[in-house]
């Protein structure tokens, strides 16, 4: 049945809010079994005022507070929405679209933005060793309120991190990192030297180049793009986003989701320097197939890509069948990771290693950080305090192909799942490290262990510019276990790099610790000369805790070091 969305009072143009019109079509799209809600080709507006509401727990997003939705899709089947090529222009905090416990959606054919974005930027116009100035772009209003400078995104937010980009290159300066952001700049000191220029005090060692841009970062990571969580196949065509307060897409509990050609990246022909604030696709203890193929994702302000489940802490054994568990990560607080019948791992915080696993009977979530857990058997007795738990039952095959991945902060692909993992014929150009495959049971608490991952037939275009901040190498896989070598057993599995073309201007190309099984072969690497080396690895491979270790058949440009360090001895790889 198609529906279209002009009958329920939807209409282009600035000034106009369409987002009960949207509301009231959703809700007329229930009644079929089979529906496709259309826009004509037009630009849309919608405000956070009429929004439905409702509190919602994103992982790896800020957790308090009610969210505004505009698309809210909660229990629906055979849903097609279909912007036609429409843009989609969002004003202030919102979510454009939710997708909730439901089957078999379609999402295609429409553009999102913001009219304000949740970011600032200006131009460096002097610095010295104490201090820079940067002018603020035209068209930013801001304040400067007790010793802050203040932007408006739904209510005035204080400055509270940047970061530098080179206006040649369109991407984060070299080695600027995160040297000067984050919480320095709540410390710092500014002025208004004249009108649109603000002068930063105290942000030393590191100062920006003149001429290069800064993003000036504000607000919380609470609203992405889309949010899917729960239902199953989710189909997402044709979808650019210029802007996300928060990421592009983050889905969690989803059973396999398909994105072709999902664009996060800059619009054309604007000045911004960022396009979402956050990462452009995460995925969160999802299963089935996640494919994500022909997708450009650039200039984001976090990872491209991430995709993990959640270890959660053992805080009390309440009986030799039940534990108390704790959500131990701010932005993983109020996540559903358990259901009955799901097998769960019991891994230790020091090791990662698994040493039991059991099903779960029963699941009782006391409140956003705390849920009481039943197995079906009485449990080991290595069963311990500050122990974790992972769902065993939620962990996705991958496929990404295709992909242009570039110019965003920070990482590339962040790959920890159990399932098999191709990642092909993608071109990948980032500040740090183009593939990274970790698990932590300490910090951010994403597991799991990988058991099958090929990387093969891609392009790393000088990747890990801003080292050491986002990794030492290229490919990087560090697991984080203190001494990897006091323990028996191996995180990762069966990681297999192959006929790869890395064009590098510094040293490391792979860096690892606690692997069993890893190839690195036929590949190609060349020098670049794009920028300065850092020299932070020694040797192009450098493996700790590792075994079976195959490195063979590569070609090292001239004056490429063709030895590598395994397991502390030298090996000629040449």
């Amino acid at each position: 049945m198609i529906i279209h969305a002009d009958q329920f009072g939807v209409k282009s143009g600035k000034g106009y809010d369409n987002t009960l019109a949207v509301i009231f079509a959703l809700e007329h799209s229930r009644q079929f079994e089979q529906a496709e809600l259309v826009f004509p080709k037009g630009e849309y507006h919608f405000y956070p005022d009429q929004a439905h509401e409702k509190q919602l727990f994103i992982s790896n997003h800020d957790q308090e507070g009610l969210r505004r939705i505009v698309f809210p899709i909660f229990q629906m089947n055979n849903l097609t929405v279909d912007g036609q090529g429409s843009e989609f222009i969002f004003h202030g905090p919102m979510i454009p679209f939710v997708v909730e416990d439901s089957n078999h959606i379609v999402i295609k054919n429409l553009v999102i933005d913001w009219e304000q974005p949740m970011f600032a930027q200006g131009i460096v116009t002097r610095s010295d060793a104490d201090s820079f100035d940067v002018q603020i772009s035209p068209h930013q209003p801001y304040r400067l309120e007790r010793n802050r400078i203040q932007f408006k995104f739904g209510k005035w937010e204080p400055v509270w991190g940047m970061n530098e980009f080179d206006p040649n290159t369109n991407a984060p300066a070299y080695q600027s990192g995160d040297r000067f952001g984050w919480g320095r700049v709540r410390d710092t000191h500014v002025e208004e030297v004249e009108p649109g220029v603000i002068r930063f005090h105290g942000l030393g060692p590191y100062i920006p180049r003149v001429a290069n841009i800064v993003a000036l970062r504000f607000g919380r990571r609470e609203n992405p793009a889309f949010f899917i969580n729960g239902g199953a196949h989710i189909n997402l065509d044709t979808i650019c986003v210029h802007h996300a307060p928060g990421m592009g897409l983050i889905a969690q509990k989803c059973d396999s989701i398909h994105l072709h050609r999902f664009e996060v990246k800059l619009r054309e022909g604007s000045e911004r320097i960022v396009s979402a604030t956050a990462d452009a696709t995460h995925f969160v203890y999802c299963r089935g197939l996640i494919r994500i193929e022909h997708c450009l994702f650039e200039n984001q302000l976090d990872d491209p890509c991430n995709i993990h489940g959640i270890y959660a802490k053992i805080t009390e054994r309440l009986r030799d069948d039940q534990l108390l568990i704790e959500l131990a990560h701010g932005m993983a607080k109020g996540i559903e990771i358990a259901g009955s019948g799901d097998e769960f791992a019991f891994v230790s915080h020091e090791s990662l290693q698994t040493y039991s696993s059991a099903s779960v009977k029963d699941v009782r979530y006391l409140n956003k950080d705390y849920m009481i857990i039943t197995f079906d058997q009485p449990l080991s007795d290595r069963v311990r305090i500050n122990d974790v738990v992972e769902n065993l039952s939620w962990a996705p095959d991958v496929i990404i192909t295709h992909n242009i991945i570039r110019a965003n902060r920070a990482r590339g692909l962040l790959l920890t799942t159990s399932g098999d993992i191709l990642v092909e014929h993608n071109k990948i150009s980032v500040p740090g490290s183009g593939i990274k495959v970790s698990g932590d049971a300490n910090s951010w608490f994403e597991s799991g262990a990988v058991k099958q991952l090929s990387i093969r037939h891609n392009e790393f275009i000088d990747c890990n510019y801003c080292c050491p901040d986002w990794g030492r190498a290229v490919i990087d896989i560090d697991p984080e276990i203190e001494n990897p070598e006091q323990f028996e057993g191996y995180y990762h599995r069966n990681i297999s790099i192959e006929h790869n073309r890395f064009v590098a201007f510094d040293t490391g190309i792979i860096y690892g610790l606690s692997v069993d099984g890893l190839t690195f072969a036929n590949n190609v690497i060349e020098n670049s000369g794009a920028y300065e080396p850092h020299h932070v690895m020694q040797y192009p491979i450098e493996l700790k805790a590792c075994k079976n270790v195959s490195v063979e058949g590569n070609h090292f440009a001239t004056g490429k070091l063709a030895i590598a360090k395994i397991n502390d001895q030298e090996v000629d790889i040449s």
